[in-house]
C-alpha cells in the first residue's frame, strides 16, 4: 500500500521534469554576444544580440536596459535577420531602454542569428549591464495566430577596466546598399488617403544610415541632381505630388558612405503640351526665328 504512492509520485516527477525539460529545449533564448570579457574605457567595444530559435519564429519586440556607465552611440542593422523594421532601432536615455521589433518573412530557426550590433563608449570604470525587459520583449511563433513563443532571456555583466584600450572591429564596406525598387501605395484608413511611397534595403557591410527623395516632373541624370534638392526622407512617405506626374528619385546611404539611388516612373506623366520645358523650347524657337526672319526681311528691303 505505502509503494504505490511513492511510484505514482515518482512517475508524476519524472513527466514533470520531462515536460520542463522540452518546454526549455524549445524555448527561444536571446542573449548578448560581447566583442571582448573585458571592456575599457578607452575607444569603443560592440556588443551583438542574437537568437537561437529551436521553434520557426518571424517577428520579434524588444526593450534592451542598458546600465549607466554605457553610452550606445551607434546600432548597426547589418547582416540582421530582420528584414523589416516595425519600429527601428531607438534609444530612450531617460528611460534607459533600448527598443526595436521587426519580422522576418518566411521565418528563422536556427541558432545564433543577428538581430543587431550596439556600439558602446564607457565614460567611467564599474560594471556594464545588459538586461531585457522581461514585460517588453516578446518572441513570436511563425502561425497564422501569431503565438508567443517561449523565451529563456540572459542578463550580460562585463566588468569595465580603466585605461584599457578596446580594440576597434573594422568593418571594410565599399559596395552599395542592395538593390530595392519603392512602392507607390494609397489606403483610406493611412495619411487621410494620400497617396504614400514605401521604400526599403539593406546593407550587410556596414548598415544603412539614411534615405533621401527628389520627386520633379523632369526627367534628370541621377548625377545632375543637387545636393540640395534631397530632402531626407523614411518610410512610409506621402508624395508631394499627389497627381502621380513626377519622376521619383529614392537615394540610399550605408554608414560607409556609398549610395544607390532608385527612379520611379510618373504614373500619370504630363502630355507633352503640360511640359513647361517644351513651351520654352517652343518659345525660344519663335524668338530665333523670328528675329532671322526681320533681318532676312531687312537685308531683302535694301536690295529693293
Amino acid at each position: 500500500m505505502t509503494k504505490f504512492p511513492k511510484l505514482k509520485i515518482l512517475f508524476l516527477l519524472s513527466v514533470f521534469c520531462f515536460l520542463v525539460s522540452f518546454s526549455t529545449a524549445k524555448a527561444a533564448r536571446l542573449y548578448f554576444e560581447p566583442q571582448e570579457l573585458t571592456v575599457g574605457t578607452e575607444g569603443e567595444f560592440s556588443v551583438a544580440v542574437n537568437i537561437d530559435a529551436e521553434n520557426r519564429v518571424n517577428a520579434y519586440s524588444a526593450a534592451i536596459s542598458i546600465s549607466e556607465p554605457l553610452v550606445p552611440f551607434d546600432i548597426n542593422e547589418s547582416n540582421s535577420i530582420i528584414n523589416f523594421w516595425v519600429e527601428k532601432p531607438n534609444w530612450d536615455e531617460t528611460t534607459r531602454l533600448l527598443t526595436f521589433s521587426g519580422i522576418t518573412p518566411g521565418g528563422f530557426q536556427e541558432n545564433k542569428g543577428r538581430l543587431l550590433v550596439i556600439k558602446f563608449k564607457v565614460e567611467k570604470e564599474g560594471e556594464a549591464i545588459l538586461d531585457f525587459d522581461k514585460e517588453k520583449t516578446k518572441v513570436y511563433l511563425h502561425t497564422a495566430d501569431g503565438i508567443e513563443d517561449s523565451l529563456v532571456l540572459e542578463k550580460m555583466q562585463l566588468p569595465v577596466v580603466k585605461g584599457k584600450e578596446n580594440i576597434p572591429v573594422e568593418i571594410s564596406d565599399q559596395e552599395p546598399p542592395e538593390s530595392f525598387i519603392p512602392e507607390i501605395s494609397q489606403d483610406p484608413n493611412l495619411f487621410d488617403g494620400k497617396w504614400f511611397l514605401v521604400f526599403a534595403t539593406q546593407d550587410k557591410a556596414s548598415g544603412i544610415a539614411g534615405y533621401a527623395i527628389y520627386e520633379t516632373t523632369q526627367k534628370k541624370d541621377i548625377t545632375q541632381i543637387d545636393a540640395k534638392d534631397w530632402t531626407e526622407a523614411e518610410s512610409p512617405l506621402v508624395l508631394k505630388d499627389q497627381k502621380l506626374r513626377s519622376f521619383i528619385y529614392v537615394k540610399v546611404t550605408d554608414k560607409a558612405g556609398n549610395k544607390r539611388i532608385v527612379t520611379l516612373l510618373p504614373k500619370y506623366p504630363l502630355k507633352w503640351y503640360e511640359q513647361t520645358l517644351i513651351w520654352i523650347i517652343i518659345t525660344v524657337i519663335s524668338i530665333i526665328l523670328y528675329i532671322i526672319g526681320k533681318i532676312l526681311w531687312k537685308s531683302l528691303m535694301k536690295k529693293h
